[in-house]
Formats: structure tokens, sequence, C-alpha cells
């Protein structure tokens, strides 16, 4: 007994199955632009937290009878770029969803953070490290594996109870603070960091990094 094949049926089912694949692809986009819409908002309210503080510093003339609240605020601070620098970091390697324009933002938010750092070291005696890890998304084979081996190196020292304070920049974004940051430690090629003002170029292990950071303590 042959058995008919219901044409109309399979195309049924196969228009449902693009309308829940082009469903699934609209959640997908919607959730990525909220995502970004968020991470512009953050960007926009911790840059003014970062004002707040510059103001309150200049208003008290270098006093440093407020450094408990400044340490405790820029330390606030700190967490919450570095939230926005992984959600950035997911989007772009796991979602494939890129914004340089928001990206431009938040570094130029990295670089009021990191003299805002400076700033509170010199002023309050603050003996965090600082380091500054210029990348490049375009051509840079080992860039992605320097990430990891600062991340790693600044774990290991914060449980041995070295503070290390980490700001990234995209060197090849065409970003003017990152353009002019990389200018003035003499950066000129990828992966390089900068730690506590010192530059050195090339790739360096985990504990390459920590012996220079504890060489600049």
């Amino acid at each position: 007994m042959e058995r008919t094949v219901s044409v109309p049926l399979y195309i049924g089912a196969f228009l449902m199955s693009l309308a829940i694949f082009l469903l699934g692809i609209y959640i997908g986009s919607t959730m990525d632009s909220s995502h970004l819409a968020s991470i512009s908002e953050d960007v926009s309210s911790v840059s003014d937290r970062v004002a707040s503080v510059q103001l309150l510093i200049l208003m008290e003339g270098n006093s440093s009878a407020f450094c408990p609240v400044y340490s405790s605020e820029l330390d606030a601070i700190d967490n919450d770029v570095e939230k926005m620098g992984y959600m950035l970091t997911y989007l772009e390697d796991e979602k494939g969803v890129f914004d340089n324009e928001l990206k431009k933002k938040y570094f130029v938010l990295e670089a009021e953070s990191y003299v805002l750092s400076r700033k509170v070291n010199d002023l309050c005696g603050d003996d965090s490290t600082l380091l500054i890890n210029f990348y490049s998304n375009k051509d840079c084979g080992r860039c992605k594996e320097q990430g990891t081996e600062i991340l790693q190196a600044r774990d290991e020292l914060a449980a041995g109870g070295v503070g290390v304070k980490l700001f990234s920049f995209d060197g090849e974004l065409n970003s003017s603070v990152a353009d002019a940051l990389e200018a003035q430690y003499g950066v000129s090629g990828y992966p390089s960091v900068v730690i506590d003002g010192k530059t050195y170029s090339g790739f360096r292990t985990s504990d390459e990094l920590k012996a220079l950071i504890k060489g600049s303590s």
C-alpha cells in the first residue's frame, strides 16, 4: 500500500520551523540590543560618579581627610567598570556583537578611572599597582592569551595581599583616549603592558608579570 505524501503538511512544518528560527534571531537581537543599552547607561552613570569624586578632591584642596571615602568609592567604581568590560568582551567573543562607539565611551571611562586611581594613590598612599594592558582585536595572535595571564597574575597577587588595578585598551580601535595613552607610554606593538608607568612590550607570562609588579612596588 503506497503512502501518500502530504505536501501541505510538509510546507506547514517548514514554515513553522522557519518562524521559530526567525523568532529566535529576533529575540537574540533584542536581548543583545538591551545589553548594549544597559552598558551604555552604566557607563554614563559610573562616569558621573568618577566626576563627583574628582570634584570632591578638587574642593578639598588635595586634603587626605576624605581618603577613606575616595578609596571606598574608587573600589566600587573599579568593580563596576570591570563588570562592564567583561560584558563587552562576552558580547564580542560569544555573540559577535560589536559597538565601537560604545567601546570608545567605555575607554574614556577607563581612562578617567585610571587618572583618578593615580590621584588617590598619590594623595592617600595607596600602594596598589596600576597595570594597563594594550591589545589589538585585529592582528594579535597572543593578545587574548596575554589577557588571561594578566588576570591570573592579578588574582594570585591579590591572594597574597598585593593589590593590582587593571585597565585594558584596544589600541587599534581609533580611540583618541587609547591613542593618547599609547603615545604617553611609548607603546609600539601588541600586546604591551604598562606597570606603574613603565612600559613592557611583548607577551609576558603570569610569573613574569608578578615579578615585574613586585619589582615596581
